[in-house]
């Protein structure tokens, strides 16, 4: 006589399990596709929230049509132009004028005397974003004198932003936004 096969409780404990198994092989997956990046274009987002990078990535994926995060990790790997818009999505391009006031007060107040006493200013701005901050910082520099014996750089590794940040047009919208940070 044929064993009885009692196939419920093996088929359930998989599916009680498969959001957990979902989901780090996702995380395994962006892992990977993170790791790909590095590798291929040197860009390195490996050690970014996990969590900011899933939502992301998640959203890239149905923004470049890719049904999957190897699809995508394989078609970035084979095409550069493609890398570039995935940046516009792995960047976060936020930035605003005077954004922290508690900031630029403190700059005034605290390191401005200090810089008076420099012949020469060189002020690097790393993740620059659209600019937003450097022309920031510009502004303070006039005012205290100290523009003219300055060199501002300003950096930021998504070209998009970068060329925003170029053109240094910013939309009239913000600009009360802008002023009361200022003030």
């Amino acid at each position: 006589m044929p064993k009885a096969i009692l196939l419920a409780p093996a088929t359930q404990a998989p599916a009680a399990l498969a959001p957990e198994i979902a989901a780090s092989r996702t995380d395994s997956e962006l892992q990977l596709l993170m790791q790909a990046i590095y590798l291929r274009y040197n860009h390195d987002f490996r050690d970014y929230s996990q969590a900011s990078q899933m939502r992301r990535v998640l959203h890239a994926l149905v923004q470049l049509d890719c049904p999957s995060i190897p699809d995508l990790q394989s078609r970035v790997l084979h095409d550069p132009a493609l890398f570039q818009r995935l940046l516009q999505y792995l960047t976060i391009p936020v930035s605003e004028m005077f954004r922290d006031p508690g900031f630029f007060l403190a700059l005034r107040q605290q390191v401005v005397p200090h810089l008076h006493t420099y012949a020469s200013l060189k002020i690097w701005i790393a993740g620059c974003s659209t600019g937003e901050e450097a022309y920031s910082l510009a502004i303070l520099l006039r005012e205290e004198g100290l523009l003219e014996r300055s060199q501002i750089y300003a950096t930021d590794i998504n070209p998009a932003s970068l060329a925003k940040a170029r053109q240094g047009i910013f939309p009239m919208k913000s600009i009360k936004g802008h002023s009361a940070n200022y003030q």
